[in-house]
């Protein structure tokens, strides 16, 4: 009884989100200035997403950078209550529902997100300590096989809440914050993964933002949603756009169907299309300090629709999909306090 009765709950949920997702965006094609492109009917979700609690994580943690690597899922630090910073790095193994403690981090830095390079994990800038801590340029990697850290070129200038990725044997920067902390960034810096000393130009993210969330796929880079702002006012934006390094130029996207930032490590590629989970949606009317859908964008279709919901609502959320089940783990409950250690895991739909 109690799981038929959680199941509707859901199924209930979820075709809430669908109506309001699809009144709201009805002419979000015409409102983005992108003709051509209707988001007036989407597909239909997902069936309801059976939930059921794992280990959880070794502590309540928020907006902790995670990576995918080999079946595990890795975090590594994060904020902890009251906002402090933390260096732990632990990893997730599903197959034997367990936690592991890693080499600590260097050093306690947040704002920073991670960019795979076959068994190196690399990470670039972020804000040093407890909140509020300063900008910093360090480059780290961490490898995997060794849970060894070694430093790598400082980036340009301070930076924290950019995009990082990995296309083309290049480390890419963009976005983010400036030193003070709240001024956005549009610089768009590579380094040469083969032996590169120092980043190189490339053409800057045309709507400078932070909290931006990278993703790649089929060789391009993804920079999606984020905000303007940070210690001032920080305002959510719908803003997405897709470098492709072949031409080294930017081009828009379709939009987020509202401003939305904070779901850098619950963004996920998955079968050709990529998957957000959770975040922040604060310019939306009304705003919503914390969310709880699974939005999907489909790049055949240039389009965003709702596919599933969690049992809660979470901000920076770390989440995984690996061997058929979808993982999402800590959070925030709030904005982002308090903080939560509870893993969920689901089974993927049929053919999914």
């Amino acid at each position: 009884m109690v799981c038929i009765r959680r199941t509707l709950i859901i199924a209930v949920a979820l075709n809430a989100a669908m109506s309001v997702w699809s009144s709201s965006t009805a002419t979000a094609g015409e409102s983005d200035g992108k003709p051509g492109v209707s988001v007036s009917a989407p597909l239909p979700p997902w069936p309801a997403l059976q939930w059921e609690k794992a280990a959880p994580s070794p502590f309540a943690r928020v907006e902790s950078p995670s990576a995918v690597v080999d079946g595990k899922m890795y975090l590594f630090g994060g904020f902890v209550t009251g906002l402090g910073a933390s260096k732990e790095v632990d990893v997730y193994d599903p197959a034997s529902n367990s936690w592991k403690r890693l080499k600590d981090m260097p050093t306690r830095v947040t704002h920073l997100n991670p960019a795979i390079d076959r068994g190196t994990i690399w990470f670039a800038g972020g804000f040093k300590g407890k909140h509020p801590g300063p900008v910093t340029d360090e480059v780290w990697k961490y490898d995997i096989a060794s849970d060894t850290w070694t430093g790598g070129p400082p980036l340009p200038e301070p930076r924290a809440g950019g995009g990082l990725a990995v296309v083309n044997g290049k480390l890419h920067y963009f976005g983010g914050y400036k030193a003070d902390r709240d001024t956005n960034a549009g610089d768009h810096w590579s380094l040469s993964l083969e032996g590169g000393t120092a980043w190189g130009r490339e053409a800057d993210l045309p709507d400078p933002r932070g909290h931006v969330s990278a993703a790649v796929l089929d060789g391009k880079i993804y920079a999606l949603g984020g905000d303007h702002g940070h210690d001032v006012t920080q305002i959510d934006v719908k803003s997405c756009h897709r470098f492709d390094p072949a031409t080294g130029k930017w081009s828009e996207i379709a939009g987020l169907p509202d401003g939305r930032s904070h779901f850098e490590a619950s963004t996920i590629v998955h079968k050709g299309r990529i998957i957000i989970i959770g975040g922040r949606c604060n310019s939306s009317r009304p705003p919503r300090n914390v969310v709880g859908d699974l939005l999907e964008y489909d790049p055949k279709a240039d389009a965003w629709r709702v596919i599933g919901v969690m049992p809660e609502k979470l901000l920076a959320p770390a989440a995984a999909f690996i061997s058929g089940r979808i993982i999402v783990t800590s959070g925030g409950l709030d904005n982002p306090q308090p903080l939560t250690d509870t893993t969920r895991v689901a089974p993927l739909p049929a053919g999914e």
